[in-house]
């Protein structure tokens, strides 16, 4: 009997290893652009796709005019004083940007360059979210909160928590990704309580709570209303109906079938890392820290392929994807490195 359990455990683990490899392979970007000389820390697309906002390490964000390949802006809080930015984003309209260096933003107008506002807090920003036109910012901060904050009137509107109750701890959870609806009504937070929850911005109140098997990293409101996606790390990434609260689907890196659960297996575990959804809405890009980047169809969570991104240095494998986008016209996919290199890849 423990011959055959024996047996039967490596023929498992052998059409895992085949399946895992069958799942990506890697793939030469059809142009490729040097966008940092050591790392970045944080990268964002612009809604228009034509540029990249790049948080260098040790250096100021530069903003990348993509397809012609030059610096539009160079940006940093202290003029005198080179920090790392640790976040950015962009207004929903494309013309606000934002940097984050430590406890403090910067909002920067997207047709001169120049700083709009600086806004300083008493801890350090994890992440952060801008609104429509960015006259709003949802902030996750290292005190355990996240803040909605009002920038015209300069003060705190909401401040949100995740206690510990669903990981049995006496004390708040640190929140790790934020991300705010397209009506600015709502606002999704994603902690280290392995829950990503669904709040009103109106009223404060929770209106969902989805738990992971893991921390979740990753929040995001579909464009066109309705859903959300949120992801664990070193766990999965899901599609939630925000009116019922039960999930669409999950996304499988791995051809597993779908009318199997997936093993309880490290290798079945993934964290996405960015995300971007199609112009038409249609499809989704997803980016890894394995270097991964996985392009889905929207309606079922099926996976239309999967290729992972060539190395700047052969002898270092580790490759995190930090942003995705489509461009405008769908044809294309455009990734951005913490290896501080961007990368375009034509959809065959």
């Amino acid at each position: 009997m423990k011959a055959v359990m024996n047996i039967q455990r490596v023929l498992q683990l052998l059409v895992m290893t085949l399946l895992l490899v069958a799942c990506s392979s890697e793939r030469s970007s059809d142009e490729q652009w040097p966008h940092s000389d050591l790392s970045s820390y944080a990268a964002a697309f612009s809604p228009d796709r034509k540029y990249v906002l790049v948080g260098d390490t040790d250096a100021p964000a530069r903003l990348w005019d993509i397809e012609n390949n030059k610096v539009v802006y160079s940006w940093q809080n202290d003029v005198d004083e080179v920090g790392t930015t640790t976040a950015v984003g962009f207004s929903a309209d494309g013309k606000v940007a934002a940097t984050s260096e430590q406890d403090t933003v910067v909002l920067w107008e997207m047709a001169t360059g120049e700083p709009m506002m600086r806004l300083s807090f008493p801890v350090k920003i994890k992440s952060l979210a801008l609104s429509q036109y960015g006259d709003y910012l949802l902030l996750a901060l290292y005190d355990r909160t996240a803040v909605y904050f009002d920038v015209i009137a300069n003060r705190v509107i909401r401040v949100l928590e995740h206690d510990g109750s669903a990981v049995n701890s006496p004390i708040n959870q640190l929140i790790n990704a934020v991300a705010l609806s397209p009506s600015g009504k709502y606002a999704l937070t994603g902690g280290d309580d392995q829950t990503a929850k669904l709040w009103n911005l109106e009223t404060g109140e929770v209106l969902r709570g989805w738990k992971h098997s893991n921390i979740v990293n990753i929040v995001a409101f579909y464009p066109k209303g309705g859903y959300v996606l949120t992801g664990a790390a070193n766990g999965q990434t899901h599609f939630w109906n925000m009116k019922t609260g039960k999930e669409q689907y999950t996304l499988r890196t791995s051809p597993w079938p779908k009318s199997m659960p997936l093993p309880d297996f490290p290798s079945f575990q993934t964290t996405t890392s960015a995300f971007a959804f199609s112009v038409d809405n249609k499809y989704l890009v997803t980016g890894h820290p394995s270097r991964k980047l996985c392009l889905w169809q929207v309606a079922n969570g099926e996976k239309l392929d999967c290729w992972q991104a060539t190395r700047r240095q052969a002898l270092r494998p580790g490759v995190v994807i930090q942003a995705v986008a489509f461009s405008l016209d769908g044809k294309a996919i455009y990734s951005e490195s913490g290896n501080g290199i961007g990368q375009k890849w034509l959809l065959k």
